[in-house]
């Protein structure tokens, strides 16, 4: 324990604390978010399938929007805080408060135009255009709730306490999804659906904003110190910068689900949403390491030099390779034999459609750790070019390449935007603004990741095509497979890897037991309570 000091101490524990919570946490709610999603497959049509899919595309693009907004104004509170300076903090939460107002309302009349004069383009369904849009006000208010109480959550993510957000968020969305199965199994009515994730939604959102204001109430009473011009500057620039990253993810996001509906059918996107379903729950999972050190990557940045934070990167970014690859590989083995399993084999898609989905969700995960790191940092300006050039890409590409090859031409065309605009944009914007060096080194580790996980997947691919159960039995016996060769073939190759061994000292400091000092969760503001 000699080599971290005390701050890194205190650093290792929260993010601990944080990333113990939403893996515990998350855990529960995947398992119930699988029973809900096999639920509607029983009880509703492919076509309200492919609507909630739809849907949730079109909100998550302004809840992105909110999340990125939120963590781009957190990293200008890092060094107030650090440095308990209340006048700082206070006029911060007053400025992000305005902004917060403003871009709610506007994302939600943008909401409601797209539902008005889009929908008929937009959507091939039998369900009638003014049901889809009724459906579809209860996701908006969903999201527009967000901008109610959202302002004041962004405290406890910059005091490194997302945890407190993510048990409540969680335990919300697990109460949500045992309501939904109900709803799915005794009433089969889609309204009474969409109206349970508005009010769930409020409910989570009004026990957070409590919470927020019993811990920190005081925070919100303090004089405001007058913001300089720069840092005004800095994060308008930044928050500015961040809006038009998350808005060019939302698009692509929003383009493959419109162009899937439009040129392939709701019912296949239907489909897919199974997919998507699983995906994005392993995809929410190995974000839990890079959301969790967010705020102590920022606080670090405060205190840390260049070298220092360079290093913790690359042994970051090892630590997120081993969690994503490993879901990658998985995904490549087990996702059929999962899908047909437990929604039917007509719900299965060809195995070439599996592995393009599959390269798109290796490639989408690779980025978190530079997300978190360009969030932190607060280095979005220096990036806002990428989101329209990467929107347009996408754009472009997947018309071209659906038009030939359907489906899998529209995801192929979202990880040629991935690929020649995403990453080899954002490692530059690190290296070069955040770090002071070369993003060479960056990309020769990444290749050789890539051909490490593809030699992986290939191994385990190869040897459970020799499986011949069905069933329960075959995910069971391919999944423990396909485990064994993956923690042998990493161990093999990262054995006496350096950044490999400092991962493992820091988990074996995080979970031995502190004897002495307890870590204390404010750095001094429950002072001032």
């Amino acid at each position: 324990m000699a080599e971290f000091s005390e701050k890194n101490l205190n650093r290792i524990m929260k993010s601990k604390l944080n990333t113990t919570v939403a893996i515990t946490t998350s855990i529960v709610m995947g398992v119930l978010s699988f029973a809900e999603r096999t639920a509607f497959n029983w009880f509703f049509s492919s076509d309200y399938l492919g609507l909630f899919s739809f849907y949730n595309t079109v909100t998550n693009m302004l809840v992105n929007v909110e999340l990125g907004v939120t963590t781009s104004i957190a990293f200008a509170l890092y060094a107030p805080i650090e440095y308990k300076n209340k006048g700082q903090i206070a006029a911060i939460m007053h400025m992000f408060k305005r902004i917060y107002i403003g871009i709610g309302s506007i994302i939600f009349g943008a909401g409601l135009i797209i539902a008005l004069f889009f929908f008929p383009y937009l959507i091939k369904t039998s369900i009638p255009m003014n049901e889809v849009r009724i459906y579809f006000f209860f996701f908006l208010l969903r999201t527009a709730s967000n901008y109610l109480f959202g302002y004041k959550l962004i405290m406890f993510n910059a005091n490194q306490e997302q945890y407190k957000t993510t048990l409540v968020s969680n335990l919300c969305w697990c109460v949500l999804y045992a309501l939904d199965i109900a709803i799915s199994a005794f009433t089969g009515n889609f309204l009474l659906y969409a109206m349970s994730i508005a009010l769930v939604n409020f409910v989570r959102l009004f026990i957070l904003s409590r919470m927020c204001t019993k811990e920190f109430g005081k925070i919100f009473k303090w004089k405001r110190d007058k913001l300089s011009r720069d840092m005004k500057t800095h994060i308008l620039n930044n928050s500015k910068g961040l809006i038009l990253s998350k808005m060019g993810n939302a698009v692509v996001s929003i383009t493959d689900s419109m162009l899937i509906s439009s040129m392939v059918g709701i019912g296949f996107l239907g489909k897919y949403a199974n997919y998507q379903l699983i995906a994005t729950g392993l995809r929410n999972a190995s974000k839990i390491l890079p959301n969790s050190i967010t705020a102590s990557i920022g606080n670090a940045n405060v205190t840390e030099d260049l070298k220092t934070m360079e290093k913790s990167f690359y042994t970051l970014d090892l630590a997120s390779f081993f969690i994503y690859s490993t879901f990658t590989i998985f995904l490549v083995n087990l996702f059929n034999p999962i899908i047909s399993f437990f929604f039917g084999t007509d719900k299965v898609i060809s195995m070439l459609s599996v592995i393009i989905i599959c390269m798109d969700f290796y490639l989408t995960c690779l980025r978190e750790m530079l997300l978190t790191y360009k969030t932190s940092l607060g280095l979005y300006w220096e990036d806002r070019r990428r989101p329209l050039l990467e929107g347009l890409t996408n754009l472009v590409v997947s018309i071209i390449l659906g038009y030939f090859w359907g489906f899998n031409g529209i995801i192929i065309g979202t990880i040629v935007s991935n690929v020649f605009v995403n990453l080899m944009i954002e490692p530059v914007t690190i290296m070069r603004d955040g770090f002071n060096t070369s993003s060479r080194k960056y990309y020769i580790t990444a290749l050789g990741r890539l051909g490490l996980a593809v030699v992986t997947c290939g191994i385990a691919y190869t040897i459970n095509s020799f499986i011949s159960a069905t069933g329960l039995v075959a995910v069971i016996i391919k999944s423990i497979v396909t485990v064994l060769i993956i923690v042998a073939t990493y161990l093999l190759v990262y054995f006496k890897n350096e950044n490999a061994r400092l991962i493992m000292k820091t988990l074996k400091v995080a979970f031995q037991k502190k004897k002495k000092k307890t870590i204390v969760p404010h750095d001094g503001l429950d002072a001032d309570k």
